[in-house]
């Protein structure tokens, strides 16, 4: 086990240590996160278990497999949490790499009823850290992408509506697709965050309203109006179907690309930004 350790004291200078800008959006996120786990939950209370060595939507992992990495993720970011309202950090896992996969292999064998419980205890466990937080404040330091406690929900947050996505025939039997669970937050943050995984900057067409964004390796913005659609390639396709695509999940109809008037491939995606420091 490692032993937390303490933050560095903060510089006395704001000029020093430049804080980002305070979010409204956190008790939002946190009432979606927890509805994502309600219904992730409420699924695994439909099956048996026998069902739970099915195949899942990812290579090599059955649901118990994806049930297990949920709730152990769960539980390592409240305790990253835990800590930083203590003033103290440590690796997200205990054991590093090894000891997450360990840790779901073995989780991945529980039964239905050992499933939910590890779930519900994870929720609860994070509702009581999130609480922690309000007092200790959002922007303390965790090692977890470098980043701060807020950043440790906007993770929790895509876990767990992601995830919630993969349970194979499962999800699309509750409806648990991102069509039917990814609301406009949502696929709006999975666009900033995984345009990393883009080799350039597209234009990005959202068919429900027709919004433009470039999205592309230095983050999402509104595209200007005077924005052509011969610049950049253009990917046109619904909120929920672009982000999918973006994170390699499965699309209810695939978005498009064109270039110069003409039908070209979508681009393709570099790995998920896990261990990518936070962008400011």
């Amino acid at each position: 086990m490692t032993s937390p350790h303490a933050v560095d004291p903060a510089p006395t200078s704001p000029l020093d240590s430049p804080q980002a800008a305070p979010r409204d959006d956190l008790p939002a996120i946190r009432r979606d996160a927890a509805a994502a786990l309600r219904a992730l939950t409420e699924a695994v209370l439909g099956l048996d278990d026998e069902a739970l060595g099915s195949p899942s939507s990812l290579d090599g992992w059955t649901i118990g497999h994806v049930l297990s990495h949920v709730a152990m993720v769960g539980d390592a970011l409240a305790r990253q949490a835990e800590l930083a309202a203590q003033g103290e950090t440590a690796e997200v896992y205990e054991g590093g790499a090894e000891g997450r996969a360990a840790g779901i292999e073995a989780g991945a064998h529980r039964t239905r009823d050992e499933h939910v419980d590890a779930l519900t205890a994870a929720g609860a466990r994070l509702e009581a850290a999130w609480s922690l937080t309000d007092g200790s404040g959002w922007d303390a330091p965790v090692t977890y992408r470098e980043g701060t406690v807020a950043d440790v929900l906007d993770c929790w947050w895509r876990e767990v509506r992601i995830h919630a996505t993969d349970l194979g025939e499962v999800s699309a039997a509750r409806r648990l697709t991102p069509s039917g669970t990814w609301g406009l937050a949502f696929t709006d943050h999975l666009l900033d965050f995984l345009s990393l995984r883009l080799p350039g900057s597209v234009l990005v067409v959202r068919l429900e309203d027709g919004a433009r964004s470039v999205v592309g390796p230095e983050g999402a913005r509104p595209a200007a109006e005077d924005a052509g659609d011969d610049d950049l390639t253009t990917v046109t396709g619904s909120a929920a179907d672009v982000a999918a695509w973006l994170a390699g999940r499965a699309t209810a109809i695939d978005p498009t690309a064109h270039r110069n008037g003409k039908t070209v491939d979508l681009p393709a995606l570099g790995p998920w930004p896990s261990g990518v420091p936070v962008r400011r």
